[in-house]
Parts: C-alpha cells; sequence; structure tokens
C-alpha cells in the first residue's frame, strides 16, 4: 500500500532559467528533479502528521545512472536500515516524501490544475529556500507549500493542506550535508539492509484487467505492479499528487469491511468489489480527499477491452 507521499513533485525537464533569480515557480519545480538526479547528500528530516511526529536519516548518491538511498527509521528500533533503489509507490512515507513520480507530459500541464505562486523566502536546516505555493483549482486534491534549497534545489520543507486549509502533513530537513564521503556507503556491506520484499516490477503499460470509469482531471494511469498474495495495485498521479487502487481476491464466503479512514494527507477507501464470477477486496489509498477515494473504488471495474482501460479525465459524471 502506498501511503504517502505525499509532498513533492517529480519533473523530468531540465531547466535553462538561473536558479536562484527566478520568479518562475514552474522553472523552481523543475529544479527539483535535477537536484535529485544529479546530488550526493546526507541529512535527517522528520515528518509529522496529526500529533505524530516520525524521523528518518537519509543517505543519497548517484551511481551508474540510478539513484541509491539508505533510509534510517530514527523513531524504531535501533539499525533499522533499508537499502532502496529508485522503486517508488511502493516503498515507505519517507522515501516517498524524497521520490514522488511524474512524467514530463504531466509536469507540462500542472498549472491546468494548480495555482503556482512564489511566495519569498524562508530558513531551513540553516539553508536558504524559495517558498512555492502550490494552490488546487479545484475540490479533487490538496494544496502544498513547498521549499526549496535554492542553491541545489532540492526540496528541504513541505507541508500540505486539506479543502480547508488545515495542515495534515509536515515534511521538513533539520540537517543537511550536500559534500558526503560517497564511497564509504558504496563500499559498506549489504547485509544488514532488509528487502523491500513485497515491491514487485513496475508495468507501465495499460491496465491489464481493470479500469476506473472516472477520474478527476489531469489525473493519468502511471503503472501497475502485481504485489504478494496475488494483489494488483494501478497507480495514478497528475504531477504532483498521486494515489493507488488494490485489488485483492477474497476466499469463497469471505467479506471485506467498508469504509473511509485518514492518516495525515493520505485518505483511504476499503470496500468489496464483485465482478459476478469472483469477489475481491478494493482499497483506493492516497493524497486525495476521502469523498474522492469513495468515489474512485465505486468506479472500479473490470476491463472490457483487453487491457484498455477507459477511464476519462474530468468533472464528477
Amino acid at each position: 500500500m502506498r501511503p504517502s507521499r505525499a509532498i513533492v513533485v517529480l519533473l523530468l525537464l531540465a531547466s535553462s532559467v538561473t536558479w536562484a533569480s527566478s520568479n518562475d515557480p514552474l522553472a523552481l519545480l523543475q529544479r527539483m528533479e535535477q537536484a535529485r538526479q544529479t546530488l550526493h547528500y546526507q541529512g535527517t528530516f522528520t515528518y509529522e502528521h496529526r500529533s505524530e511526529m516520525e524521523s528518518f536519516r537519509v543517505q543519497h548518491w548517484m551511481k551508474g545512472g540510478e539513484v541509491h538511498e539508505r533510509l534510517e527509521y530514527l523513531n524504531g528500533p535501533e539499525g533499522a536500515v533499508r537499502q532502496l533503489g529508485d522503486s517508488v509507490l511502493c516503498e515507505t512515507t519517507g522515501y516517498q516524501l524524497l521520490h514522488p513520480e511524474a512524467s514530463a507530459e504531466e509536469v507540462s500541464r500542472l498549472d491546468h490544475f494548480y495555482q503556482l505562486t512564489v511566495r519569498g523566502e524562508d530558513r531551513i536546516a540553516g539553508r536558504t529556500v524559495t517558498i512555492v505555493e502550490v494552490r488546487p483549482k479545484d475540490q479533487f486534491r490538496y494544496g502544498y507549500l513547498l521549499g526549496l534549497d535554492q542553491e541545489t534545489g532540492l526540496l528541504l520543507k513541505s507541508l500540505l493542506f486539506d479543502e480547508q486549509k488545515r495542515l495534515l502533513e509536515r515534511f521538513q530537513f533539520v540537517e543537511l550535508d550536500l559534500a558526503p564521503e560517497v564511497r564509504h556507503w558504496e563500499a559498506s556491506p549489504g547485509a544488514n539492509a532488509s528487502d523491500p520484499g513485497h515491491c514487485a516490477e513496475l508495468s507501465r503499460g495499460a491496465p491489464t484487467r481493470w479500469e476506473l470509469d472516472w477520474l478527476p482531471g489531469g489525473f493519468v494511469y502511471s503503472g501497475e505492479r502485481r504485489l504478494s498474495d496475488n494483489i494488483t495495485m494501478l497507480m495514478y498521479t497528475d504531477g504532483l499528487a498521486s494515489f493507488s487502487v488494490f485489488l485483492q481476491p477474497l476466499d469463497d464466503g469471505a467479506l471485506s469491511v467498508e469504509g473511509r479512514a485518514q492518516r495525515g494527507a493520505i485518505s483511504a477507501f476499503m470496500g468489496q468489489l464483485d465482478t459476478g464470477e469472483a469477489a475481491y477486496r478494493l482499497t483506493v489509498v492516497g493524497e486525495i480527499p476521502g469523498t474522492v477515494a469513495e468515489q474512485l473504488a465505486r468506479g472500479v471495474q473490470p476491463s472490457d477491452h483487453s487491457g484498455q482501460a477507459s477511464a476519462h479525465n474530468g468533472q464528477t459524471p
């Protein structure tokens, strides 16, 4: 299940605008992905939701053109280290905050669904950041305040707000080192790194068995995974927010509980889908309002087009 992710933009466009002096919010967001693909860094960050706070230590480096990381939970058992690849939507909340996923095409239409505004400067982890406000233009998504390092473009802070402008999540670096000794990380043994295990290879073709009869404007299908216990995971994003749909076969006679849940910015709706031939536990999870998660869940159906989804973008039908 994809917990949050909740709070950053991945953009695949190269920016020709000078970073420190740019007042173009889209150009500033474009620099975020540039930073992720080029920087070595280590640091400590916090993730807050409701009255809870988690702390993480991250080591991030590039090798052979690929992103490598170790993420350590500072609240849980000592030594709980994970070696993570560039696999998004199948990892921990902390990892998701650093690595959302969007294509260049999705990014190019962000300003169709969000109002992007530069809101001045702040200081995070001893570094000057530019604050970018990302305000939704409809009721189908949340709003953000992003703090982007002026020197590198790295995301150092993110606040996420619901439709009533209530704070749902806060992500913020408290310590950052941009000149780490990467050779020590590469040489360290991986025996103490735990295996994500439940993650599976991402398929980016059209959905093979399921489709949605409605999507909020701007959201597009971004991939499918087959997880353990024969669970199918479908993923969707608008270039900033994301949600996932999970379908798990139920044993004969088994019933699935129906209802909503909320954890910080993450809404979930769980129900049951009966196709006439089989029953499935159906769950929609993502950084979307709970009413939207429920509407999406009620629109899931078997595909009638040999893997070609028929979901359309737009307003509520």
